[in-house]
């Protein structure tokens, strides 16, 4: 990316990158992403790496590039297990769900999701209902009867299975 100054700081590489990202500019901000990455290797930088590498997902995933955002959620979730961030591990378990359903693993995809769903619950993260809404969707593109074999399958939550199967859309 040409227009990241040579040997910009990592404070201005994340400040650049979140300009580009919330300008719409994925590409730009995934490059600038690229070059902070490295820089944030440092133990007391592993929740800043984990927010990044959450970043990065998302932007490579909106560019196409859906083997860089299988490898940043790889990377990511233990990441966030680790640093035991439950709503960053949910999530990422989540999203990583939607990108294995959107490759065709419908069955693994969907049990992923609601594994970050039961996981978003337990913390009351704000993105449970979010979650949700879009399990339901994503549910829609199932036969009913092998959507409720991957919510058994994926939680013994009975609140949760009801939530899911008992559902009418978002």
């Amino acid at each position: 990316m040409s227009d990241l100054p040579a040997k910009a700081t990592l404070a201005e590489l994340l400040a650049i990158a979140s300009e580009r990202q919330a300008a719409g500019e994925s590409a730009a901000a995934l490059a600038a992403f690229d070059r902070a990455l490295p820089l944030l290797n440092r133990t007391d930088l592993a929740n800043d790496r984990a927010r990044v590498l959450f970043q990065m997902a998302q932007l490579a995933r909106f560019e196409g590039q859906v083997a860089r955002s299988f490898a940043f959620y790889d990377e990511l979730i233990p990441l966030a297990g680790a640093l035991g961030d439950r709503r960053a591990h949910g999530l990422a378990v989540a999203m990583r769900g939607q990108l294995v359903f959107m490759q065709g693993e419908k069955a693994a995809g969907i049990q992923a999701m609601i594994r970050g769903l039961e996981e978003l619950l337990c913390c009351k993260a704000e993105e449970a209902e979010h979650l949700t809404c879009h399990t339901r969707f994503f549910s829609r593109r199932l036969p009913r009867a092998e959507f409720e074999r991957c919510v058994h399958a994926a939680t013994a939550d009975e609140a949760l299975r009801e939530l899911l199967l008992k559902a009418e859309g978002c």
